[in-house]
């Protein structure tokens, strides 16, 4: 049982680490105005890459973020960057699990 606990919590500390790097994307000016009409037409085996695996990685970096968004709190609120906060662990994390188009990745 021991052994289950900590590879699960090696897994989920990869996943910590691994995840943030693939939200660092820009975040559009304004999601709402998004036409839907990409020209780039991914091939198939990314856009299976990405509903598998990468959206719920994405699942889980808003997870980590959130649970960090509120860790970090006092020290955001103490040196008045909450905005900044606010957008890196909780909007790109959402935006890149949400807002992008299926199979449309930076690599």
């Amino acid at each position: 049982m021991r052994r289950t606990i900590i590879l699960l919590a090696a897994i989920f500390l990869a996943i910590a680490v691994v995840v943030p790097a693939f939200a660092q994307q820009n975040l559009p000016p304004d999601p709402s105005k998004m036409s839907g009409r990409f020209s780039a037409t991914p091939p198939g085996d990314f856009i299976l890459l990405d509903a598998l695996i990468l959206r719920p990685l994405g699942l889980a970096a808003m997870a980590v973020g959130a649970i960090g968004a509120v860790a970090a709190t006092p020290w955001a609120e103490a040196s008045h960057s909450e905005d900044r906060v606010k957008r890196e662990l909780i909007e790109k994390p959402y935006w890149y699990t949400f807002c992008r188009p299926l199979g449309d990745s930076d690599f």
